[in-house]
């Protein structure tokens, strides 16, 4: 009987990757802070242990770059010190630890491609946010090394997804477009989204097989503009496209984003949703989700 424990499951991948599991393990355990703050001593210890727990994918993080600049402090307690006292306490009692990393890790890298196994392939990193997350990576090797698998997800979206400042551009610039509003765009910024059923279904694959390692989790495949997600957004809606205005980048954003997925690839995984029908249906939730705000 494998005993699967998620750390912050009720969060917009937790509640995804859950159902993704269940179908597939004997006991899934969903876990968010009402059942323990895991920043504090002892809480990580009493749960993983009273759980009895095999594998523990740790979700839980403060996220986002702008969010993690708001109270440095917070950040790096949610990300580097909680993710240490979950480590200690998967290398207690022999659990295997699966730690939900960050593309943000690698740093600005220009139009280099980033591979998990090229040691060094990290440039300057951005933000604290991407600096607490390589810390909580070191304390994940430094506390439960045995079997350890870093997941460095890369653009998630898909329906779950708040909007609002410090959320992901592709839902705010949905709910832009629906009410209206301006639509700012970075100026040369590029991304590869990957739809949420289609990372979960990544994370359970890597979870399955007995190797650990790191893995980019996320798309190789479909690199498009932000102004091509913003025209997208407002065909989507009936926006005029005049509310897209261009904007610099600030300067601790990562402009280009390129990562190597072969090594997710290698285990059978391939994107299923398109760019275009997954924006349809974050644009389907959002409209059913603000139906009232929206009339």
């Amino acid at each position: 009987m494998t005993r699967v424990l998620v750390t912050g499951a009720h969060g917009f991948i937790g509640q995804h990757l859950v159902r993704e599991l269940e179908p597939h393990y004997d006991r899934v355990i969903a876990i968010d802070r009402q059942h323990g703050d895991l920043r504090e001593p002892g809480i990580a210890e009493h749960i993983i242990g009273y759980e009895r727990a095999d594998v523990v994918i740790h979700l839980a993080a403060k996220v986002g770059r702008q969010f993690g600049e708001d109270d440095l402090g917070a950040t790096i307690t949610d990300n580097a010190t909680m993710t240490a006292h979950v480590a200690q306490a998967c290398g207690r009692h022999n659990a295997r630890l699966v730690y939900a990393s960050t593309s943000e890790v690698y740093g600005d890298q220009g139009d280099s491609l980033c591979e998990e196994h090229v040691s060094d392939n990290r440039g300057r990193i951005h933000n604290l946010y991407g600096l607490s997350k390589r810390w909580g990576e070191e304390a994940a090797r430094l506390y439960a090394p045995d079997g350890l698998t870093i997941l460095r997800l890369s653009m998630p979206y898909g329906p779950g997804l708040p909007w609002g400042r410090g959320r992901a551009a592709i839902i705010n610039m949905l709910w832009q477009a629906l009410t209206l509003a301006p639509i700012p765009v970075h100026r040369d910024a590029e991304r590869s989204w990957c739809y949420v059923g289609d990372t979960v279904r990544g994370i359970r694959m890597i979870v399955g097989q007995a190797e650990g390692g790191v893995f980019n989790v996320g798309r190789d495949d479909n690199p498009v503009s932000m102004l091509h997600v913003a025209e997208l957004a407002c065909d989507l809606t009936g926006a005029p496209v005049d509310l897209i205005e261009m904007v610099d980048a600030p300067q601790n954003q990562t402009v280009v984003k390129r990562l190597s997925t072969a090594r997710l690839r290698s285990l059978g995984w391939q994107p299923e949703v398109e760019l275009e029908q997954g924006m349809l249906l974050v644009h389907d939730w959002i409209v059913s989700e603000a139906a009232e705000v929206l009339v």
